[in-house]
């Protein structure tokens, strides 16, 4: 399946990426998706999964991802102050 818009993505990936690295996923997907060699060998990565992981890995140039609070934010940059209440909200239920 590819996506033309960031609210076509998967939920999971719209529920933990923001919005930035929403949009370096999915311009790195849908570059990916069509560069996909369809004659690709057998055993050989599918286009899908191609992209998938083309579009993680930009996301990563980018942002980093905070294993103790379980959000996304910009290499360089702290998580906003709001954020971190809706992280620790979410940590309460």
């Amino acid at each position: 399946m590819r996506y033309e818009t960031t609210s076509d993505l998967p939920e999971t990936i719209r529920d933990i990426l923001p919005e930035g690295a929403q949009e370096i996923y999915l311009e790195a997907y849908k570059q990916r998706w069509e560069e996909f060699d369809e004659e690709a060998e057998p055993g050989d990565m599918d286009r899908h999964s191609s992209a998938h992981r083309d579009a993680w890995a930009a996301v990563k140039t980018e942002y980093v991802h905070d294993e103790e609070k379980g959000t996304w934010y910009r290499e360089g940059e702290e998580p906003k102050e709001g954020q971190r209440i809706l992280d620790n909200l979410k940590d309460l239920f």
